[in-house]
């Protein structure tokens, strides 16, 4: 019994130590913009990961094929990383008027709807070694057919970081895709409430919260992750149907949070 409690102490530490350095690693890289410093930080997380790997019951060849496809991600990541602001906006005015438009005219319907999605990107891939979920980003949308879905992302590596309008094709990166899409009853004024939020997120500039996902915190009230954005809209509304700080939760907390069965399973896609 000392052992297997001695085994699982020690991968519980290994992890925290992954948590902590590659955070740490992350702050140096977005701070300076430093090519060489991105490089060393993506070599050094790489090793420490295949460490990590070391100790899962795999077979050689399959720890060899994570550990590169992991490399992989993390250099597309930390490539990413000079394009994020954790303690300014750096997007603003991203969502048309259109997609408030069609929102608006959705008031009357009853629900509004949460998306789970699975897009198999490199970041997806990576905070699925933290979160051990296959879902790992969450959107919000107004219709059925989902042309109000917006969310906090990276914007297509095209456009500043933050609140963007979305389209299930934005979340087909590799075979094997997929999105879950729930209900959820609000009524016409609480479906205002949040859109009307999302209107002023829009208008006074926002950011990912790429640090949050790690130290749990947003050094702006407008610096959110996709987790922590819908959660957010749903308490103001009054309709979070359960208790965690929002810079805490995660996208399948949606579905395994919800004690009281207040959202309805609507379909699941791939893509």
């Amino acid at each position: 019994m000392m052992y297997y409690y001695e085994k699982i102490m020690y991968q519980y530490q290994l992890k925290e130590l992954f948590q902590t350095q590659f955070m740490t690693f992350l702050i140096f890289a977005v701070i300076w913009h430093q090519q060489n410093i991105i490089v060393v930080c993506g070599m050094t997380i790489a090793m420490m990961l295949s460490i990590i790997l070391q100790k899962n019951s795999m077979s050689l060849q399959q720890k060899e094929i994570q550990t590169i496809t992991l490399f992989q991600n993390l250099k597309e990541v930390i490539k990413d990383l000079p394009r994020h602001h954790f303690l300014t906006y750096c997007n603003q005015n991203s969502l048309p008027p259109e997609i408030f438009e069609k929102a608006y005219q959705t008031l009357e319907n009853g629900y509004v709807y949460i998306v789970l999605s699975d897009t198999r990107s490199p970041a997806s891939e990576l905070i699925s070694l933290f979160t051990k979920k296959q879902y790992n980003h969450a959107s919000i949308a107004f219709d059925k057919e989902l042309k109000t879905m917006v969310s906090y992302n990276n914007g297509q590596n095209r456009f500043p970081p933050g609140l963007h309008s979305e389209k299930i094709s934005h979340f087909y990166h590799r075979q094997g895709a997929c999105i879950m899409v729930y209900t959820l009853e609000a009524t016409a004024e609480q479906k205002r409430n949040m859109i009307l939020k999302i209107e002023q997120l829009n208008r006074e500039g926002n950011s990912y919260n790429t640090v949050g996902l790690l130290l749990k915190h947003s050094f702006q009230p407008n610096i959110m992750f996709c987790s922590q954005f819908v959660y957010h809209l749903l308490h103001i509304a009054g309709i979070a149907y359960f208790e965690k700080k929002e810079e805490c939760v995660k996208p399948m907390d949606f579905v395994e949070l919800d004690y009281k069965r207040k959202l309805k399973f609507l379909y699941e896609k791939t893509l």
